[in-house]
């Protein structure tokens, strides 16, 4: 068999039959290695650095063919940088394709890229997105996740951008968990507490609307509008890379209304931008109004552009007129003259304003009032003068000629008998009173908008769904709660009011852990069938139960009413037809019922109503009782107060001995008060001493309001208050109501 071997010699390729050479002739050479991955990113990067990006793509591309997951210790991924190549050689899609492809193969291989998936992340279209949306989101946390964690001066400045996006929608006690400062600290400043991630990434959970599902839905929809503001209002300059209208969007969504303002008219031009009036075009900002009148009346935005930065800044509406014409001005024929053309200014910019909010009307009828009573005066005197009569007016009336040149001169009015100034005077009032107005109207806006605002159940019926919760403690330490829930027969009515109408209610409760982990979920479905015309029925149907905690827990709700069709053939019975309405609910923040003692504990007080008040029913009531989940009442529904002792002591005769008591106070105009018999106020109140052989035991009151009287509803909070007699420990618990005045009709 013939063999043969290559050599080198002398820089030539030498080749021979391995039988006509000694064995010892044999030579062994080792394989030629290339560069190393890592030696080819970092080439690559100085290659980008100095502008050569279609060679750092051919390097970086190598080097990713090598080893798919290739990370530097310098550089970090490799793929972050194809990426940045390919997107200096203007080709986006592979730009994204590369970080997409290169963050799932890191992710396979146990490795995460903080800048990798931040350039994802920017780099997703809307299109893109809709396609992408888990993994987008799975991404998005892991990147939240790690703020905190990785200190180098990139990870820091990429922190500080995210979290400056999120500030704006996060309550001062959730944004101190994240940041070391204050919120009023410029975002270049802050500094992340080692738990930051952990923090972000809980708060998300916590905002959860929809805990039937697996998905964060919030979290879903604040990545769409992300990257929906980072393509319409992008601001290098802000450490949020967004301009205030972005802020504005990612905290509320889209607004009910959108406009630019638009007052620059011919009339604008002729009676603004006038002779001696040292005011361009230019110094107008663009403007905007936007308004979120569906959330709440006050919830309106005007933004102007900043001219040094072209971003759009929240502004106060004597912002949008240059600080020369808002500038108070002495009664001179020049400060006449610049105070005339401020209010034609004025004028033009609340007309336009009014249009679109009632905070500006009253502002736009002073103004137009004013202006139409100066152009009056002026008509009335260029009338006089071609008559050859006098221009002076009314007794004390002033007048002064001001501007100059070919139609910019104009004359101005004042009489102060009949409540006109000249237009210095005026104009400064109006720039005062505008300030005062507008903060107002800020502090207002503070008060009522939330920090952010979901649109996910805004398309959908709401289901009028009343629910209570109550913690027990069980045998083994830990702590079950029970959702009790009702909604009213005759708001299940779908389709005619006079027909049967049959539907599904799907009900899911999870609990969370402290940090908003899904620790368990239970599900129940519930067929109903209303009858036709009014039905009076109260549906409540039997509690959920969620067991096991131990630690601070959080629970979330979630119902969905679905149509009931009838099927062709009776034996198939009814098919599920289309989600109709839904309900969330959520208590959040609950602590576990103390495991053990010395003192005395109480489970918290479940509400239930009896079917009559016979003694045949009191004999066992709680047997009788069904739960009221309802807050609103009457004085004569017969409740029932039950609830669980634990702990309770022994004394010397080896029994237990506890008092109860419960006492029912009303909230008047003067705030919580107790309710004394009588017609202005009064109160319920009940104690008895018990004594027993168990450390734990069951106990229920009957809850008699009937006796109080009133003209109108009134929030009822009772107390139960339970005295351990041995040890002197005391606990109470709280539950609270809405009394109805005498012949109103149950809850609704």
């Amino acid at each position: 068999m013939t063999r043969f071997v290559f050599g080198l010699l002398g820089g030539m390729l030498l080749y021979s039959c391995a039988a006509s050479l000694p064995a010892r002739a044999q030579l062994d050479i080792p394989e030629i290695q290339g560069p190393s991955g890592t030696s080819q990113v970092e080439t690559g990067v100085e290659l980008l650095r100095e502008g050569r990006h279609e060679e750092a793509v051919s390097l970086l591309r190598s080097a990713l063919d090598t080893d798919s997951a290739l990370v530097s210790p310098v550089h970090g991924a490799a793929a972050y940088w194809l990426g940045k190549a390919y997107e200096q050689a203007d080709q986006a899609e592979k730009a994204q394709s590369t970080r997409r492809v290169g963050l799932r193969t890191l992710w396979d291989s146990g490795q995460f890229d903080a800048r990798l998936a931040d350039a994802y992340l920017r780099g997703l279209t809307p299109g893109q997105l809709r396609g992408e949306r888990p993994y987008a989101v799975d991404i998005y946390r892991s990147l939240l996740g790690r703020v905190g964690t990785d200190t180098s001066e990139a990870m820091r400045s990429l922190s500080r951008r995210r979290v400056a996006q999120l500030a704006p929608l996060m309550a001062d006690s959730a944004l101190a968990r994240v940041i070391q400062q204050d919120r009023s600290t410029a975002p270049a400043e802050w500094t992340f507490a080692p738990e930051a991630g952990a923090a972000l990434v809980e708060w998300w959970r916590g905002l959860d609307p929809l805990p039937a599902t697996d998905a964060n839905e919030r979290l879903e929809e604040h990545l769409t509008r992300l990257v929906r503001v980072r393509k319409n209002f992008a601001c290098a300059e802000r450490a949020s890379a967004l301009d205030d209208r972005g802020l504005v969007h990612l905290r509320f969504g889209s607004p009910y209304k959108q406009r630019a303002l638009n007052y620059e008219d011919g009339e604008f031009f002729q009676e603004v931008y006038r002779f001696g009036v040292n005011v361009p075009p230019s110094s107008f900002p663009k403007s905007e109004i936007w308004l979120y009148t569906h959330i709440d009346e006050s919830g309106f935005y005007l933004f102007a552009e900043d001219n040094t930065s072209e971003c759009f800044r929240q502004a106060k509406a004597n912002e949008l007129m240059p600080g020369y014409l808002t500038r108070q001005r002495a009664d001179t024929e020049r400060g006449l003259n610049i105070a005339y053309s401020a209010l034609m200014a004025m004028r033009a910019i609340y007309r336009e304003l009014a249009l679109f909010h009632i905070n500006f009307s009253t502002r736009y009828s002073k103004i137009a009032n004013y202006a139409s009573w100066q152009e009056m005066q002026a008509t009335a005197a260029r009338a006089a003068e071609r008559s050859g009569g006098s221009a002076s007016g009314s007794a004390g009336q002033r007048s002064t000629k001001v501007g100059a040149g070919v139609g910019q001169t104009r004359r101005v009015f004042s009489n102060p008998s009949v409540g006109y100034d000249y237009p210095t005077r005026f104009v400064s009032r109006m720039v005062r009173r505008a300030e005062r107005e507008d903060r107002e109207a800020v502090e207002r806006r503070e008060d009522a908008m939330p920090r952010q605002h979901t649109t996910l159940l805004d398309e959908t019926a709401r289901l009028p769904v009343s629910v209570r919760t109550a913690r027990f403690l069980d045998p083994d330490g830990t702590t079950r709660t029970e959702v009790y829930w009702g909604v009213p027969a005759a708001r299940l009515q779908l389709g005619e009011a006079n027909s049967l109408s049959s539907s599904l209610i799907a009900v899911s409760a999870a609990q969370y852990d402290d940090e908003h982990r899904l620790s368990q979920r239970t599900r129940r479905r519930y067929p109903v069938e209303v009858q036709p015309g009014t039905d009076s029925r109260m549906i409540v149907p039997s509690p959920l139960t969620l067991e096991g905690a131990t630690d601070r827990y959080h629970l979330g709700l979630q119902w969905g009413q679905y149509q009931l069709w009838a099927s062709e053939s009776a034996s198939e019975g009814k098919r599920l037809g289309p989600k109709r309405r839904v309900a969330t609910a959520r208590a959040d923040s609950l602590e576990p019922l103390r495991a053990e003692g010395p003192a005395v504990e109480m489970s918290d007080v479940k509400v239930l109503t009896l079917p009559d008040t016979s003694a045949q029913s009191l004999i066992r009531p709680t047997e009788q009782a069904t739960p009221y989940p309802f807050r609103a009442l009457t004085g004569d529904t017969p409740l029932l107060l039950s609830f669980e002792l634990y702990h309770l002591a022994y004394g010397a005769d080896d029994r237990t001995r506890y008092s109860i008591a419960y006492e029912a106070s009303g909230e008047t105009k003067r705030g919580w008060t107790e309710i004394f018999r009588g017609t202005d106020t009064q109160r319920t109140s009940t104690e008895m001493t018990m004594a027993g052989t168990d450390r734990r035991t069951e106990e229920a009151i009957l809850l008699d309001l009937s006796e109080i009287e009133r003209d109108e509803p009134q929030d009822v909070r009772v107390t139960v208050r339970v005295t351990d007699e041995v040890t002197g420990t005391t606990v109470s618990r709280d539950v609270e109501f809405v009394l109805q005045p005498r012949g109103t009709s149950a809850p609704q």
